[in-house]
């Protein structure tokens, strides 16, 4: 590959990026190489302090290559006009299945930063503000990057019985920072939330292993003693935290009360559930709707779907704040971004956008026919708003798509 270096002045809408100047999480993008199609990529790039690329004109337009790009924006400009509404559609699931492969490569990355925070913890049984607040900015870098649900579905992947504390502290830290921004809370409330959500469980480390695992896993009685031993992590956390003195105090707050149910059912029993703080409830939810996802207590892990439907009876019964589970299932969808579902004409689909004011219908795009047969030509359905159809396709059930296969949408099977 022949690459040329050009000033973020040179960038034109048809040019092949293929390296930037700046760290992965600085850039507006997941990735550093990408063809620019639009002027708001270039003008994301400008913001985000950009100032030299590298160009690959193999794969897009020179500098000095005008008619090019002339002929690319006219193409461009009949495919979006285009009336085939199939090609549409097909366009519209390879653009989110180019999303779910960036949000799992960023997954990957994240983990890593994450690792770092519990590495040093488990070796020197210190926490590490520099690493945890690194990893908080990634985070944000990703969360700004990505649809919501996207990155709801890719931290959901492969997670049934997953018990591991980074990817535990990765899920519940992303979520609640994505739920706090949405809320309205500002940067560096958000950023509060987001470091208490990524700590909240550090004190499990204090507790001994097997009591944990027996915890969570529901394959053993514990003792009455174990339990509370177990159920004091929250207080043990907040007591790393004392000694380091590095954190925000708002931090400890939220870590304390966060398996403080409203009903008065959690713990501790000497913060009352009504009097916890918005930013406490947000966490609370993310890290329920993660021990839902994993089996938390030997349960059966749950679906995202799944999940979503627990948390919101769970919100009915009094145990969480109703308003904010209201908005998590708003935010992410009662069928989030790439669920495949059947519909009620033996069609499969995937969901491909959200109806924020119809949560159950969202728009689909339909891969498999009623005879199971895979569509060459993929289509896209709205079924807030179907007027030549006839029965309206609807929603019947949910497939369990959380596994490796969703990064390939033509891969699925009836």
């Amino acid at each position: 590959m022949s690459t040329r270096t050009v000033s973020i002045n040179q960038l034109r809408v048809g040019m092949y990026v293929a390296k930037l100047d700046v760290s992965w999480f600085r850039s507006p993008f997941l990735r550093h190489a990408f063809l620019i199609e639009t002027p708001e990529q270039i003008d994301k790039l400008h913001r985000a302090g950009v100032r030299t690329a590298e160009i690959d004109p193999s794969r897009g337009l020179d500098v000095r290559d005008r008619s090019r790009k002339n002929d690319a924006a006219n193409q461009e400009h009949s495919i979006s006009t285009a009336p085939d509404t199939s090609s549409a559609a097909s366009t519209s699931l390879a653009q989110r299945t180019e999303q779910y492969a960036q949000a799992l490569q960023a997954r990957k990355q994240l983990e890593q930063a994450v690792s770092s925070i519990f590495s040093k913890l488990a070796e020197q049984g210190v926490i590490d503000y520099q690493c945890t607040t690194e990893a908080v900015s990634q985070i944000t870098v990703v969360a700004k990057s990505l649809p919501s649900s996207t990155i709801l579905m890719a931290l959901s992947q492969d997670r049934g019985g997953d018990r591991l504390l980074t990817q535990h502290a990765l899920a519940t830290c992303t979520l609640s920072l994505i739920l706090g921004h949405t809320l309205g809370f500002g940067p560096d409330e958000v950023r509060i939330i987001a470091q208490a959500a990524m700590l909240h469980d550090i004190g499990l480390s204090q507790v001994p292993s097997e009591i944990v695992h027996g915890f969570y896993s529901g394959e053993t009685q514990l003792s009455e003693r174990d339990r509370t031993l177990m159920e004091s992590h929250p207080r043990l956390s907040i007591l790393m935290l004392e000694r380091q003195r590095l954190f925000d105090e708002r931090v400890a707050e939220i870590i304390g009360a966060h398996h403080t149910l409203l009903d008065g059912s959690g713990y501790p029993k000497t913060i009352s559930g009504p009097f916890t703080s918005m930013q406490t409830r947000i966490v609370m939810i993310a890290d329920r709707y993660d021990e839902l996802l994993t089996g938390f207590g030997g349960n059966t892990p749950q679906t995202p779907h799944e999940t979503l439907q627990s948390l919101f009876k769970e919100a009915q019964n009094g145990q969480l704040d109703y308003e904010i589970v209201s908005w998590f299932i708003k935010l992410f969808g009662i069928y989030p971004l790439h669920t495949t579902v059947w519909l009620n004409t033996g069609e499969l689909a995937v969901v491909t956008n959200l109806n924020p004011d119809k949560q159950h219908q969202p728009v689909v795009t339909i891969t498999h026919g009623m005879e199971g047969n895979r569509l060459q030509r993929p289509f896209s359905v709205d079924l807030a708003h179907q007027e030549t159809h006839s029965p309206a396709r609807s929603i019947v059930a949910v497939c369990d798509n959380t596994a490796s296969h969703l990064q390939d949408p033509f891969s699925y099977t009836t």
